[in-house]
């Protein structure tokens, strides 16, 4: 049997050797075109939206948590958390509750979508997605508009959610 740290160094060693003999692509062979820089640019405002919003939920309801990340080909923005609330018995049972932005990369067209994926204590709630143009200064409005409403549509759901609900205080 190896010596498994000493295996680790081998292979960082190798793979700092490796990266050291590339050849830098330019920008054309990586994609990056000027329209590439613009939909990115405009993407990340799109995406500076969403985490302001989510941090201001958050900063009514501290329990939830912001996390970033890929899935399914696309760049997703979270806002999560998990608590104990009372089931139909009145047991506490751990209830999740997310609110999840897919954003899709951009296409050589400039075209860009937006999906929200809503769960309010362990129920899902139906899709929702929006198209555009994401150079288009009137599609990013829509764009930030969708967000908002998605955001608002998830704090309703999980404020009215907690009302008929109500999660017990520790040591109850």
């Amino acid at each position: 049997m190896t010596n498994f740290r000493d295996k680790l160094k081998e292979l960082r060693r190798d793979a700092e050797l490796q990266h050291r003999h590339r050849i830098p692509l330019t920008d054309e062979e990586l994609g990056l075109t000027d329209g590439t820089e613009q939909c990115l640019l405009a993407r990340d405002e799109i995406a500076n939206e969403i985490e302001r919003l989510m941090l201001d939920l958050s900063a009514e309801s501290r329990q939830f948590a912001i996390s970033r990340g890929f899935f399914e080909g696309k760049y997703s923005i979270s806002l999560s958390c998990d608590e104990l609330c009372p089931d139909e018995r009145g047991e506490l049972d751990k209830c999740f509750s997310r609110i999840n932005f897919l954003l899709a990369p951009c296409t050589s067209d400039n075209s860009f979508s937006i999906t929200s994926k809503i769960t309010v204590l362990n129920r899902d709630q139906a899709k929702a997605s929006m198209a555009g143009v994401l150079t288009r200064e009137s599609d990013q409005e829509k764009f930030r508009s969708f967000v908002e409403s998605e955001m608002l549509r998830f704090a309703e759901s999980y404020f009215s959610a907690r009302r008929s609900h109500p999660i017990p205080a520790v040591g109850d």
